[in-house]
């Protein structure tokens, strides 16, 4: 699946083409990892709509007027003649002229530019303007320019959600053809341990599933596989802090790094854990429950409370009238298996793969 089809990437690019038909020229910041084929996903988008589009061009750290004369042909040998207003002139009506791989060294001579190209923007109807697109990688966000009548900045953050890696996640799995339960609360794993990275989501999608149980052996695994690097820092335009789900969070990697920190990837993998085990506790302690209806005569005492339904109790005291009531070997087994489980989970504590895919776990 091409992740640029979710949810998330498709609304971005949704709402940059709606910027455009609006008449805003486009400064579009992405950290240096995780963003790839921006420029051109955006071009076919614009294609496919019917707009007529230049590029995308590969900036070359050159004079930002220079480069757009030579990448669009525009009559004029005459470096010294050459302006913003002309090159606006040569331009047809509503053509879109994208130019990706501006990075740190260069941006400010194309901040210059895209700031005068937009005032030069301005004496044209907003449906009639030929109009810049430059997508900008490894710069701080701080950098970029406010909103203009004719610019809109439109950055790469808080674009991935969780239901974006998760639905990569669970398509990337079916090959595997494991059972529903399974491949549910594997693919929570991986999502929290990969967040926006769909390179490292993909990766421990592969992986052997027990493996998913360790996240420190199973991201050092991806480290080593993906080759990433110790440069990774914990800025935005390094790809190492993002928000995601509105929740600014630090990538797996810059955690793996540092052993202290360590204890987080653990904890992304209880919140999984928790998210997918304890409804499942309280539906097999439902199950429980009416397996044991018939043999436990109500009402009864527990923690000196009088009991008519059984219904009423949590999952560690239905473990306690089943050991107290003495009932069958299976019954007793099965709730103080739940019992351990959901004092494992409240507690922060990760279950290990043969307790996470236990079938007591799931009813009978």
């Amino acid at each position: 699946m091409s992740w640029w089809k979710l949810p998330g990437p498709s609304n971005f690019i949704a709402r940059n083409v709606e910027a455009l038909r609006a008449g805003y020229n486009l400064v579009l910041p992405t950290p240096v990892r995780g963003v790839a084929e921006l420029a051109e996903t955006l071009r076919r988008n614009l294609l496919d709509e019917g707009w007529r589009v230049a590029g995308p061009f590969d900036d070359e750290d050159q004079n930002p007027i220079d480069q757009l004369y030579a990448w669009l042909d525009v009559g004029d040998n005459d470096v010294k003649r050459r302006s913003i207003g002309k090159l606006r002139d040569s331009l047809d009506p509503g053509q879109v002229v994208i130019v990706q791989g501006i990075d740190g060294d260069h941006w400010r001579s194309w901040e210059h530019f895209m700031t005068e190209y937009e005032a030069a923007s301005r004496v044209v109807s907003k449906f009639d303007r030929p109009l810049v697109v430059a997508v900008v990688t490894g710069v701080p966000l701080s950098n970029f320019p406010e909103r203009a009548p004719a610019l809109l900045t439109t950055p790469w953050q808080d674009v991935v959600g969780e239901l974006d890696v998760l639905l990569f996640v669970r398509e990337a799995m079916r090959v595997k053809h494991l059972e529903g339960g399974k491949e549910k609360l594997l693919s929570r794993i991986v999502t929290k341990l990969a967040l926006w990275d769909f390179e490292l989501a993909e990766y421990l999608a592969g992986i052997n599933e027990r493996e998913l149980f360790d996240p420190v052996a199973a991201l050092r695994g991806a480290a080593d596989a993906l080759g990433r690097p110790d440069e990774f820092a914990a800025t935005w335009e390094a790809g190492g802090k993002i928000k995601f789900d509105g929740m600014e969070l630090e990538h797996s990697m810059l955690l793996l790094r540092h052993p202290v920190e360590h204890g987080k990837l653990v904890e992304r993998l209880w919140q999984a854990q928790a998210g997918e085990l304890l409804p499942l506790l309280e539906l097999s302690r439902r199950y429980w429950v009416q397996r044991m209806r018939p043999v436990v005569r109500l009402p009864i005492r527990v923690n000196e409370t009088k009991v008519n339904d059984l219904n009423e109790l949590e999952i560690g005291q239905l473990a306690y009238v089943a050991r107290s009531q003495t009932l069958n070997h299976a019954i007793q087994q099965a709730t103080e298996k739940l019992r351990r489980y959901r004092n494992k989970l409240a507690h922060i504590e990760v279950l290990e793969y043969s307790e996470a895919f236990d079938p007591d776990l799931r009813g009978r």
